[in-house]
Order: C-alpha cells, then structure tokens, then sequence
C-alpha cells in the first residue's frame, strides 16, 4: 500500500514537525508552502500519492478548500484531511460538502491524526479500487460491444451518433434485420454522459400486447392476478439511464398512446396506479420497419413517429458496406477461436473476395453465424450461394418433412416446422416469421413457449 503523503502548509516549522512526525511512522511525506506548488505535486503524483493533509489559510488567494474543488475533478481519488486554526463549525461542513475527508482543529493531536490518516487511506484506496473496476467493466462493455469497421457509410453515421449522443433526445435507429441496431444503440449509451447508467433492453415484438403495459411501466401490488408485489417496470429499472427498445413497430397502438405521454412528459401510470411516477431516461427505439410508410398506413401513430424521429442513425446493410466484410470475418474468427478453442485461421484471399460477392440478407448476424460455423465444424468456406443463404430460397435447399397422420400431435408438428425453417433462413425470425406466415410476435411467443418445455 502507497503511504506516501503531501502536507501543504505556509508554516515552515509544521511542515518540519509533520515530515518527522509521519517518517517515524513509515510515511513518506511531501511537502508544499501553497496551493500552486501543491497541485504541482499532486499532477506528477497523482497515482502515487495515498492522502493530502492541507491547511485551510494558505497564501496567494488560494486556500484549502480551492486545493479540495482542484483534486475532486482527477481520475485518481485522493482522499484529503484539512487542518487550521481557525476552525468553526462552518468551516467544517463546508470542507466536508466539498469532498474533505474530515476536518481537524490545531494544534494537532498526533494520535488522533494518524487515526484519521488509517481511516482515510484505507476509504481512499476502497474509492481507487471502485474506480479500477469501473473503468474494467466499462473497457469489457466496450470491447464486447466494439462495432468493426472502415466504410465511410459506417464512420459517417458514429460521427452522428457521437453528436445525438451529447443530447438526452430520443433517438430512433432503423435498418434491416441483422444490422446490429442494439450495438449503435451501446455505441450512443457510451458516448452519452448517462455512461455507466443502467441499459435495460426491452423488445417489443417479443412481448404480447396484454403484458406489455406491465413490462414497460410497471405495476401496483393488487393490480392483477399474480401482482402479489410492487413491480417498476423497465421504466423505472432504468432509471438515470437509457431504455432500448426494439422492434418499437411491432409495439400495438395503446402502448404508443402512453409512450408518446411518457416522452412528452417524463412522466408514466403503472398499472394499477393513479398516481404518475416520473422517471429520469433516455429512450432509444430501433425497428427494420418503415415507420413514416406504416404511419400512412395507420398501423404507427403519426405523432410517435414525428416524436422519434427527431434524430434517426440509419444503419446501411451489408450489402452496402461490402469493404467491411473483411475486417468483420478476422474479427468473427478470432472471437469464435477463442469461444470455442480452436487455433485461429483465417480465410484465404480468395475465399473472402467470394464472402464480399454474397448478398448477406441476414447482414451482420447471418455473417457471424456463418464464421462460427465455419471456424466451429472446420469445414471450408463455400463458394456456392446454398450454403450462405444468399440467393433466392430455392437454391438454399429447403428441407422435405414427412410424418403419418397421427404420429404426432399438431403442437410437435408446428415445433418441426418452425425449427425447420429457422435452420432454413440461417436463424432470421424476420424472415422465418415471413415464410410461415406469422407476425414475428407470434414466434416469440412460440419459441419462448418451446424453451419452457
């Protein structure tokens, strides 16, 4: 542990005093006679330095409690004790509001001191420490999240993403399927300053409409059967930070009614409740709908759409950024070497330029399951379009399904299905749910029904 100390005082002989008193204890201590030779010390110190005992009356204009305000902004906490001889209560809690660790009168009762010394390096290095992790977490988050590329396209649209992102405005992100709409959204949470916050993700086409109240802003005990507690709902789960929520096209138009009355107001209705609870977060909505078409159409509320759409970051597709494909294959590769133990290797040359000729309609998601595929099962990677999934369904092979009437019951024919034609569409439900002919909303619920059993 650093025990290493810097005692700014203008009295010569209580620095001498404080040198030799601490040395004794096995503290290395630094001495300064103002506040700009102190911060002085503290900039080149900074990650070494353990406690900063300052008096309060120094000279230049420049007393204690400007050294507490200067140190309080650094990455690096140091926990500070102020001393004087003219304290008063007022003084005390007005070093202790700016961030002092505490306060003590002189002359100074050296065991008291270095009780106070103990205490507030330990509570420093618990402060270092919270930091530490923090910025590991916030360093995973980002590498996890990290979005690979070099087309102009894509630098154009983080440009504009760093920009909505200063803002606490709604932000609405469209593109097609498969086009990491959720990442752009991390990507705006990280250059926010609700960094850090709570990011709830919540998809809306995931929920039914009968429980998506209750989810979104919460309930009251009593409320319903089974509210047996108090809920907040993902409203308030992320409150001070950001809520996401995807596929906001396939949210039904009572959900959007009170959606619009939040994004207006701040302000939301748990179920069961007539009293408003305002709420402090950000919205990020995504959809691979045409909203401003659906509107027309009366399937999405004009003045939601008019709401959301203040700021749009429309995510090109694969297809139109074709010169980030190689880039993202090394980046898929390494990751899934190490998910799944394998040596890393890479695609020839050829065998890429043959990746950048694919239509990728499942874009970004449909590539990485492709490479985890291919670096998982070892097998080459194709030159025929069946095997990614990139021409037109007749050449993916579609798979034949035969069964005898009463072999199986209605509900384990529909599972072979559904499991047939997301094994078919390389996992895209959008797509899936196309072909069979169901609302996407449905297969949620048919695929969250299939993992309970």
């Amino acid at each position: 542990m650093n025990r290493i100390v810097l005692v700014i005082d203008d009295d010569e002989n209580i620095l001498i005093s404080m040198k030799s008193i601490l040395g004794d204890y096995g503290y290395t201590v630094m001495t300064a006679k103002s506040a700009p030779e102190g911060l002085k010390t503290v900039k080149e110190l900074e990650h070494e330095l353990s406690l900063i005992i300052t008096d309060l009356a120094l000279p230049g204009g420049f007393d204690g409690f400007f050294i507490i305000d200067a140190v309080k902004d650094l990455e690096t906490k140091i926990p500070i004790i102020m001393i004087t001889a003219y304290g008063n209560v007022e003084n005390a809690v007005k070093a202790m509001q700016l961030g002092a660790y505490t306060f003590l009168e002189k002359p100074i009762d050296t065991k008291v001191l270095l009780e106070q010394m103990n205490k507030a390096i330990e509570v420093g290095n618990l402060m270092k420490e919270n930091v530490r992790l923090k910025k590991e977490n916030l360093d995973i988050s980002a590498d996890k999240y990290r979005i690979i590329f070099q087309s102009e396209a894509m630098e154009k649209l983080l440009k504009n993403a760093e920009k909505y992102a200063k803002t606490d405005e709604t932000v609405l992100i469209t593109g097609e399927s498969g086009t990491g709409k959720e990442l752009v959204a991390r990507f705006v949470l990280r250059a926010s300053r609700r960094v850090g916050a709570p990011f709830i993700a919540f998809n809306a086409a995931a929920v039914t409409e009968s429980l998506m109240e209750s989810e979104l802003f919460g309930y009251k005990k009593g409320a319903f059967t089974g509210a047996d507690k108090n809920s907040p709902g993902l409203v308030g789960a992320a409150e001070g930070g950001t809520l996401f929520i995807d596929e906001i096209g396939d949210m039904p138009l009572s959900l959007q009614t009170k959606l619009l009355r939040f994004l207006e107001s701040r302000e939301y209705l748990p179920v069961g409740s007539s009293t408003p609870v305002h709420a402090n977060v950000r919205i990020i909505a995504a959809t691979n709908k045409n909203l401003e078409k659906e509107a027309e159409k009366g399937n999405f509320r004009q003045d939601l759409y008019y709401r959301l759409s203040t700021f749009i970051l429309h995510i090109p597709s694969l297809r139109e950024r074709k010169e980030d494909i190689p880039l993202l294959v090394k980046h898929f590769v390494e990751k899934a070497s190490v998910e799944f133990g394998k040596e890393i290797v890479y695609p020839d040359h050829d065998t890429i330029k043959a990746l950048v000729k694919q239509e990728w309609k499942g874009n970004v998601r449909e590539l990485k399951g492709f490479v985890s595929r291919f670096v998982l099962t070892g097998s080459g990677l194709p030159s025929d379009k069946a095997e990614t999934g990139s021409d037109t369904s007749s050449s993916r092979g579609a798979a034949v399904l035969s069964f005898r009437v009463g072999d199986k019951t209605l509900d384990e024919i529909e599972k072979i299905m559904l499991d047939a034609t997301l094994k078919f569409t390389n996992g895209d439900k959008h797509e899936t749910a196309r072909l069979l002919g169901r609302s996407e909303r449905t297969l949620y619920r048919k695929l969250s029904k299939d993992e309970e059993l």
